[in-house]
């Protein structure tokens, strides 16, 4: 029979488990790995809270930008129907979108301030002038629908139906500037499908330039204006520069006396020599 102090030997010198045992590389690996498991662990509980929209509810919703045009309770309309979530499940997309359906909204911007405030950038259309009757123009020459009545008469009118209102607006500026120095306001300037350019005097007549030579025709009205019509711009309906060699003028009343009288449209016969 073995002695005791054999068998203690013996139970000594069976194997175990030790820590230091393993691989350093194979510990790394391990605790990478847990770290990973509670990451992911963190990540999906966080989520799990966010899908819930009572969770970090949106509480604090900025309006910026300046607003002359536009109704705040009519922003706070479409806001409303988004604010009982939070910014996790905020569909930024479709609230931007319905913003700018407004009249007035040329761009919005939207901002998240984590965990619960909501900036909304608001860009106000800036008019100033009237597309045709039922829209306006910005400054960047960009048509928009709005209704603006206290401007009538304040803006100009211009149209095409190109709806090109960056070049109508350039077009609108080289007018003005062939009348500098006439006591004449442009008040509207409009083309028609063939291209023919029209103008509006305020509180006087109309004048069609036409479709070609509108710098020269407009020159020619200038020199038959300071001529001839300026005593007489009260009485005078329209003005039609769309002629060869001089223009034609459309009498409200025809004059007593004119010897060029054609159904109420006088040739203005000296201008014609002159031009």
């Amino acid at each position: 029979m073995a002695s005791p102090r054999r068998q203690t030997a013996h139970k000594r010198s069976q194997p175990g488990f030790h820590l230091a045992d393993i691989p350093p590389g194979l510990l790394k690996l391990i605790a990478a790995f847990i770290v990973a498991l509670m990451l992911l662990a963190g990540v999906l509980g966080g989520r799990a809270m966010l899908n819930n929209p009572e969770n970090l509810s949106i509480s604090r919703i900025d309006l910026q930008g300046d607003r002359k045009f536009i109704k705040d309770v009519d922003l706070q309309a479409v806001i409303d129907k988004y604010k009982q979530t939070n910014l996790y499940l905020l569909d930024t997309d479709t609230l931007r979108a319905d913003i700018e359906t407004l009249p007035w909204i040329r761009s919005v911007t939207l901002r998240k301030a984590w965990p619960d405030h909501l900036i909304i950038g608001i860009e106000e259309q800036h008019p100033v002038a009237f597309w045709g009757r039922e829209r306006l123009m910005n400054q960047y020459g960009e048509l928009f629908v709005a209704e603006l009545p206290s401007m009538r008469g304040v803006f100009p009118t211009l149209y095409s139906p190109q709806d090109n209102g960056r070049e109508m607006a350039e077009r609108y500026l080289e007018v003005k500037e062939w009348l500098k120095g006439l006591p004449l306001e442009l008040s509207e300037l409009t083309e028609d499908e063939s291209g023919s350019w029209r103008i509006k005097i305020k509180d006087g007549p109309e004048v069609m330039i036409g479709s070609e030579d509108q710098a020269r025709r407009m020159q020619r009205f200038r020199v038959g204006f300071q001529q001839e019509l300026a005593k007489k711009l009260s009485n005078v309906r329209r003005v039609d520069l769309r002629y060869t060699n001089g223009f034609a003028v459309e009498w409200k009343k025809s004059p007593v006396g004119s010897r060029d009288s054609m159904d109420g449209v006088t040739g203005v016969s000296d201008v014609k020599e002159r031009a």
